[in-house]
């Protein structure tokens, strides 16, 4: 009432007067952001792309962010465990990382309904539970290709982790661009029930050159499988991250993940208040998906034909996964011309004809 009816003159000078702290800008809060790995990330591999991408979001987004990272948090008990202690410290944005964080993330979310939980290759959302994954079939798809080209056999040799769809999709996303090369070509595949068992991913590259296989690749977080490829003088294909320098001779490339794309988008929109729940998938649109590191002894040709192939999956054809498919028992799958939706390729469960293996 005092200042309605004061003169201008006087408000003005009444302003002035007030202490300048009164106008200063307050300093913003950086949103708190925590990722949550199951594996160390000195094994290399998935988690090392994740915090890769970490790194690459603390540069972009400076002080309006700040991240913090634990590794080795085992699935189950401990992970909701630590997950329920960030929450209560504050967090506001936590992202597990680990297909093993899924029923932890669903136990946790709903009691902290103000935190937003991101789960890595989940695929059960709520209003504060976000799922996300990169299309890394489309670059198993590539890499099929370039095996196929280079093997002499006609073997080639998978050595795989857990038989959960996210591993299977990638199966028989390798098939697929072998078979566009060599219809004929087979996949031999051994599964070793572990992302780091370092030693049983070695005996099972080492069984599967014994059997034939000219190519190795493989779907754990050592570089082991691709050292003992290389050992053996056949090519090998890494994985997750950069594995050139496991493998100094026989490298063919490596097939790695990029979040950054995900997580920048992710993290502006929990700034600008505007995040909803999602299922999101990015692949080599974004580059997200990527093929690094080829050899110095691959033939130009593959290169080349690998990059068109990536160049006409950008343009016209993203889903590798078109009918007709048949699973290894001869089985139609998908009808002619059908393409593979979202669904099916998360709940995948079987293998497309050619690859020498069972499902445990």
């Amino acid at each position: 009432m005092f200042f309605r009816n004061t003169p201008i003159w006087l408000r003005i000078a009444l302003l002035l007067a007030l202490p300048t702290s009164l106008f200063a800008q307050q300093p913003i809060e950086p949103l708190q952001v925590a990722f949550l790995h199951e594996n160390p990330v000195g094994e290399g591999g998935w988690t090392l792309s994740h915090e890769k991408s970490r790194a690459q979001i603390d540069e972009y987004f400076g002080e309006l962010v700040q991240t913090s990272a634990l590794d080795g948090v085992n699935p189950g008990v401990d992970a909701e465990r630590v997950m329920t202690q960030l929450a209560r410290e504050g967090k506001q944005l936590i992202f597990a990382t680990s297909f093993g964080f899924l029923n932890p993330t669903r136990r946790v979310a709903p009691r902290f309904p103000d935190t937003i939980f991101e789960h890595a290759s989940g695929y059960l959302t709520s209003t504060n539970v976000g799922t996300y994954q990169i299309r890394a079939y489309q670059g198993r798809y590539l890499s099929g290709v370039a095996a196929a080209m280079v093997s002499e056999t006609g073997v080639l040799g998978y050595v795989g982790s857990f038989p959960i769809p996210e591993v299977i999709r990638g199966i028989n996303a390798f098939v697929l661009g072998a078979q566009s090369v060599n219809p004929d070509i087979v996949i031999e595949m051994v599964w070793i029930n572990s992302w780091s068992d370092a030693g049983k991913a070695r005996e099972a590259a080492e069984l599967l050159v014994f059997n034939g296989a000219d190519v190795i690749t493989h779907h754990t977080e050592s570089s082991s499988a691709i050292q003992a490829a290389d050992q053996a003088g056949v090519w090998s294909i890494g994985y997750q991250s950069d594995r050139s320098a496991a493998a100094p001779n026989k490298h063919l490339v490596s097939v790695v993940h990029n979040w950054f794309p995900f997580y920048r988008r992710d993290i502006q929109a929990v700034l600008d208040g505007e995040w909803q729940s999602h299922s999101t998938w990015i692949g080599v649109e974004e580059d997200a998906s990527q093929l690094v590191s080829w050899g110095a002894s691959v033939p130009p040709e593959v290169i080349d034909r690998v990059q068109q192939v990536k160049q006409q999956m950008i343009d016209e054809a993203p889903n590798p996964f078109v009918g007709p498919l048949y699973d290894t028992q001869g089985q139609l799958m998908l009808e002619e011309g059908i393409a593979m939706d979202d669904e099916a390729l998360l709940s995948m469960e079987w293998f497309v004809k050619g690859v020498e293996g069972q499902l445990p």
